[in-house]
């Protein structure tokens, strides 16, 4: 009862968010009523087909299906009797209750870098069970993934789709793989490139869980960034290793030169990339369909792996240095360009804006 919430209202001056405790939210979606400076109710105008089943017991109203989230302040709701969900759907028929309407949200998820509808569900019944999880498990596929990754992708969605399940924390998914890197680091700097080889498939297959698992329970910490300031440490840690090796073995005695080459081509790379990504994510539109070809078999830690599969069964493992080198130059300069580009179309636009007021 909305009289029972204003009784024990602890703070009047801030607003109460009142989220179902039997539904599921993107988290998007949360994260936007708490930017309201008003009462506003989350609504779903245009529910997809798929997904009609798993909203179905959610009241309707004029606006649409209500969420259940709401963002409610002290004033308005002080004003209000009865249960919270009649309050409302006389706010929304009233005109006193913001409306925030799912359906017109950006598809776009800059943690996934891809396009994903923002999600809600009641809790499933048992039939639903099935297409429930399946749209979890599809919420925290990131997209724009290289080819090894895809490939990866049937069995990190097995494995997480238990591991989800067992009291599994995301930051011992994250120590895990980081052992692994480490045997692998290893492993390749004292020559054993097989084991080596087959260490570092088991961590490509890892690394990708740790962040899955955060997601899907809801257990994001300041430890996602630490992951991803390790994967930056063996990303030239693995080649490293291996030009230490191949030098020291007498294999490429110019080993360290490709190595520096790779390096810096992967700095110039990590510009590019920012050029490309940070564009997207401000406008909260998917990046050019050519981002994803060229991450689909750009230059990247799981693609060299490949490489150097490919190298050690032809026999000259060396060889595998020269093509990461010359496989990160021509990414970064792709990157680069395609980061150029972006800006000037970024720039060209408050241009042409201008000219189009001018015409009016």
């Amino acid at each position: 009862m909305v009289k029972q919430i204003v009784a024990s209202w602890a703070e009047p001056t801030q607003p109460l968010l009142m989220v179902r405790g039997d539904a599921v939210f993107d988290i998007r979606l949360l994260q936007l009523l708490l930017t309201q400076n008003y009462t506003a109710v989350l609504v779903d105008s245009s529910v997809p087909a798929q997904f009609e089943s798993l909203v179905a017991s959610a009241l309707t109203t004029r606006a649409g299906k209500l969420c259940g989230a709401t963002l409610i302040h002290h004033n308005w709701a002080s004003a209000q009797s009865g249960s919270v969900e009649n309050a409302l759907s006389h706010g929304l028929e009233r005109g006193t209750v913001a409306v925030l309407d799912v359906a017109d949200q950006p598809l776009y998820s800059p943690a996934l870098r891809r396009n994903l509808r923002p999600f809600w569900f009641d809790a499933p019944s048992p039939e639903q069970k099935k297409p429930a999880e399946k749209l979890l498990l599809d919420s925290v596929q990131k997209g724009s993934q290289d080819f090894p990754a895809l490939v990866h992708v049937p069995i990190e969605r097995f494995l997480i789709s238990h591991l989800c399940k067992m009291p599994i924390r995301p930051n011992h998914l994250t120590v895990g793989w980081a052992l692994g890197a480490l045997a692998t680091t290893v492993l390749f700097a004292t020559g054993h490139l097989i084991w080596g080889i087959t260490f570092a498939l088991i961590v490509g297959i890892l690394d990708g869980l740790d962040g899955k698992q955060a997601r899907l329970k809801v257990e994001t910490t300041g430890g996602g960034k630490f992951e991803h300031q390790l994967d930056s440490v063996f990303e030239v840690a693995w080649p490293t290793a291996l030009a230490c090796h191949f030098c020291i073995s007498r294999q490429l005695p110019s080993a360290f030169f490709y190595l520096a080459l790779l390096l810096i081509a992967e700095a110039l790379d990590g510009i590019g990339k920012h050029g490309v990504y940070v564009p997207a994510e401000k406008r909260l539109v998917e990046p050019h369909f050519f981002d994803r070809i060229v991450r689909l078999v750009g230059g990247r830690r799981n693609i060299y792996i490949w490489v150097l599969i490919v190298a050690v069964a032809l026999g000259v493992p060396a060889k595998a240095l020269i093509v990461m080198a010359c496989w990160e130059v021509v990414t970064a300069a792709v990157d680069l360009l395609h980061a150029s580009w972006i800006r000037r179309e970024i720039q060209a636009r408050p241009a042409q804006a201008g000219s189009a007021n001018e015409l009016r």
